[in-house]
């Protein structure tokens, strides 16, 4: 598949609303299912709707459109494709990005429930810390 293809664009557009189905993706883009459809059968997405979620959702344009650059607007591509550190994460980077878009965005989805979940048991902890503080006696 080619990455400037109008699949590659609904898959960058499915990754930017975190959404799994195309009837996910047409509830988030506020049209109807059969419209996606119809963009997919003549190979062809409004543009104005493409700037409007590049706006809204703060994503670059380039990005949406080619997958080439930065993500989020504002993030230069030097920043965004910043040298890996240790071999794990070159060797983790490199399977990454040998993936299908679909698998990139399932695993992108598990690490970022991985991360909430972190910071929830990490907030849990404070919380719970606060309160043993509070029935502490003075």
């Amino acid at each position: 598949m080619q990455k400037k293809s109008l699949d590659a664009v609904l898959d960058r557009l499915m990754t930017v609303f975190t959404v799994d189905s195309d009837s996910e993706l047409a509830r988030k883009l506020e049209v109807n299912r059969q419209t996606l459809g119809s963009w997919r059968s003549r190979q062809s997405i409004p543009y104005a709707l493409c700037v409007n979620v590049s706006e809204a959702e703060g994503v670059s344009l380039d990005w949406l459109l080619t997958g080439e650059g930065a993500m989020l607007r504002g993030v230069s591509a030097a920043t965004a494709e910043s040298p890996v550190t240790n071999a794990q994460e070159d060797a983790i980077l490199a399977l990454f990005r040998s993936l299908e878009e679909t698998d990139r965005r399932e695993i992108q989805s598990a690490a970022e429930e991985k991360k909430r979940i972190r910071d929830i048991e990490q907030r849990l902890k404070e919380l719970t810390e606060a309160l043993a503080d509070t029935k502490r006696p003075a």
